[in-house]
């Protein structure tokens, strides 16, 4: 069960880089054609938004901060990946699979933003701002699906 605000944050980190690994191994794949150019993009901006989080939270954090607000706890088994690349997928259902990761890393920036409300504003809103991107890149890859 997740928490505490630097709980989240290491969550958020680790699923950020569950999901780039995801898509360097796609970006890597030749029978993606131009859709790796893609695939390398959105890799990159998952260490951005990783890096956004933390930053936030490293700006604001204090120990009244961590310890003086109860946050409601989220379960990690809400938010598990699949980021098993299986080579027979087509472009359109490997796209399907990316969705769903996405998908599932908005959920959790809104959860922990809801979570973390009653905190100071910064760290809310930087979940919120990585959820608004995940928009974003899901709108982008149903796009090319």
């Amino acid at each position: 069960m997740l928490n505490t605000t630097s709980m989240f944050i290491t969550f958020h980190g680790r699923l950020e880089d569950s999901v780039r690994a995801f898509y360097e191994g796609l970006a890597e794949d030749e029978g993606y054609g131009e859709a790796r150019r893609l695939f390398l993009e959105l890799a990159r901006e998952n260490g951005k938004h990783k890096e956004m989080v933390l930053r936030t939270y490293r700006e604001v954090i204090s120990d009244a901060f961590e310890g003086g607000f109860p946050l409601t706890g989220l379960d990690e088994k809400d938010y598990s990946l699949n980021t098993d690349v299986t080579q027979e997928l087509s472009l359109t259902e490997t796209l399907k699979g990316a969705i769903k990761l996405e998908e599932t890393v908005k959920k959790f920036c809104e959860d922990a933003a809801a979570s973390t409300k009653g905190l100071m504003p910064d760290v809310p809103q930087a979940f919120e701002w990585v959820a608004r991107r995940k928009v974003r890149r899901i709108e982008k890859m149903k796009s090319r699906s």
